[in-house]
């Protein structure tokens, strides 16, 4: 007969094991709640630490929240806004990162996004993570325009319909994955004629509030890619003209509306700077300028902040 030996570690090494289980498991368990400004550094299998910049974010703005080194999670997911929005690496391989659009609706006051992280040993965690909405106050614009633009007849408008549907179906399909790599730029020289989110007053009627920004360009200069990607529509359009929109991945695309002319075509890859068509006042417009505009996993933003966030990103 066989015998199996039995167990000889001792009482003293049975309980410094289970010590030292529980200790990992309450470690692993731990929520956070990352106030204003502090970011938090959390203990997992590897010690990683979150931020998020900025957290005190107005109507309109993008904040972006990181985890350095990205090596030390299998994976991250944040929910907002009703989306499950996937953290990717950055170009600097070091840090992961997602971004989060503000509605312009947005009231102010707290808000939260929950964050479900999946640690390289398979465990998998959640955490809130919160951000400030500070108020902000929109101005009017007004301006006169043809009858004809802001009234439009019932063939234009059936034409606007379909050009709206063929759009909510690229915004659909936005990639998660990164795409640009070089940091984010104006697409024109020109000072801001009209900032983002201004109610339009179009012939003494109120309509729809800017969706972007409109810059200084005159007549046929060039307007390059703010980052790189993929043309993911290039068109002319009823109200925006010749347009030119490009997906940079992360859950963000950016538009070029107002073009006399395009020099893309959808599905081509642009690079940070390249030249994508040049300024007029085609669609809807009383003068040469670009209108630029961006979104945020279909959240619409002021493009300006987005280049305030990753314009600068090495």
């Amino acid at each position: 007969m066989v015998r199996v030996a039995p167990d000889r570690k001792s009482d003293k090494e049975k309980i410094g094991a289970m010590t030292k289980k529980l200790k990992l498991t309450l470690l692993l368990g731990l929520a956070i709640l990352l106030l204003p400004g502090q970011p938090t550094k959390l203990a997992t299998a590897l010690e990683w630490t979150l931020n998020v910049r900025p957290t005190s974010v107005r109507p309109g703005e993008v904040t972006m929240v990181e985890i350095t080194p990205a090596a030390a999670v299998k994976s991250a997911t944040l929910s907002w806004e009703k989306r499950r929005i996937p953290l990717v690496v950055l170009p600097d391989s070091r840090r992961m990162a997602a971004l989060l659009g503000v509605p312009r609706e947005a009231a102010a006051g707290p808000v939260s996004a929950e964050l479900e992280i999946v640690d390289r040993v398979g465990r998998r965690n959640r955490w809130t993570v919160s951000l400030q909405v500070v108020a902000k106050q929109f101005p009017e614009q007004r301006l006169t325009l043809p009858q004809r633009q802001v009234t439009p007849d019932r063939a234009a408008m059936g034409r606007h319909r379909a050009e709206r549907q063929t759009l909510q179906k690229i915004f659909a399909d936005i990639r998660q994955q990164r795409l640009w790599r070089a940091p984010f730029q104006l697409p024109v020289p020109g000072k801001l004629l009209s900032p983002f989110g201004v109610q339009r007053i179009l012939n003494g009627q109120p309509r729809s509030y800017h969706s972007g920004v409109d810059l200084r360009a005159g007549f046929g200069e060039p307007v390059a890619a703010a980052g790189d990607g993929r043309v993911v529509l290039a068109a002319d359009h009823f109200f925006a003209g010749k347009s030119v929109y490009i997906d940079h991945g992360m859950g963000i695309v950016t538009m070029y509306f107002h073009l006399s002319q395009i020099a893309v075509k959808s599905g081509q890859w642009v690079e940070s700077g390249q030249l994508i068509g040049r300024a007029g006042a085609s669609g809807r417009a009383s003068g040469p300028h670009l209108h630029w505009g961006a979104r945020v996993h279909d959240c619409k933003i002021d493009p300006l902040a987005l280049v305030d966030l990753l314009g600068s990103t090495p």
